[in-house]
């Protein structure tokens, strides 16, 4: 193919891109479901799971969180933000936010109990029921976002999570950072695109938490 040819495909990719990217999404993001674990007759209780995240106006790379400053700009919104739309040519647009009544943390809480239930405990919800053995877990959330890199044959869909854990056990207090990314090619940004990327962060986090669980 003559590289001016190349040169067009590649410029209505972009647009392609651009027209499609510049609204706000929603997308209902699913924790994978629990395995049949053997019980290890332990419990577990997860206290508190909090955003840290920072979101800046015009970051200088897309790793970073911001919003359409077209957009609401609510600490709500923030909440549920979990990505930013670019065209072809890595302008950032639209928002990408978590369906109505899911956020951050309560996504990041899910994948936490998935980790623990996977590994045999017991996961319970009622501060009520915690006992000097019961182990307690509390979460910083770092990082939690998808992003996307344009690129001349195809774009690359990244999205990072990362947490600091501070579990509390008989055996004492344990300090653990979970931090994974996951990254691939496509050739379109599609709504489906970015809910894969995503998953497949989450399922990362899943998997290296439950090798750090004792």
């Amino acid at each position: 193919m003559h590289f001016s040819s190349k040169l067009i495909i590649g410029i209505l990719s972009a647009l392609m891109l651009g027209g499609c990217a510049t609204n706000r999404s929603a997308l209902d993001i699913k924790v994978p479901k629990a395995e049949q674990a053997q019980s290890n007759g332990r419990q577990v209780f997860i206290n508190s799971v909090v955003d840290k995240r920072l979101f800046q106006i015009s970051p200088t790379s897309p790793d970073i969180p911001s919003l359409d400053p077209s957009e609401d700009q609510t600490d709500k919104i923030k909440m549920r933000a979990i990505g930013r739309k670019r065209n072809g040519f890595g302008k950032a647009l639209g928002d990408i936010l978590l369906k109505d009544g899911e956020t951050i943390q309560s996504l990041t809480d899910k994948s936490i109990k998935q980790a623990f239930a996977d590994k045999g405990y017991t996961v319970i919800t009622s501060k009520e029921a915690v006992t000097k053995d019961t182990y307690i877990v509390d979460a910083n959330i770092q990082k939690f976002w998808a992003w996307m890199n344009p690129g001349f044959w195809q774009i690359t869909l990244s999205s990072e999570v990362s947490t600091d854990l501070t579990v509390k056990s008989p055996k004492g207090t344990t300090n653990q950072q979970i931090s994974v990314k996951a990254a691939d090619g496509y050739q379109v940004a599609t709504e489906n695109n970015w809910m894969e990327i995503i998953q497949k962060s989450i399922e990362l986090y899943i998997n290296d938490l439950k090798s750090k669980i004792n």
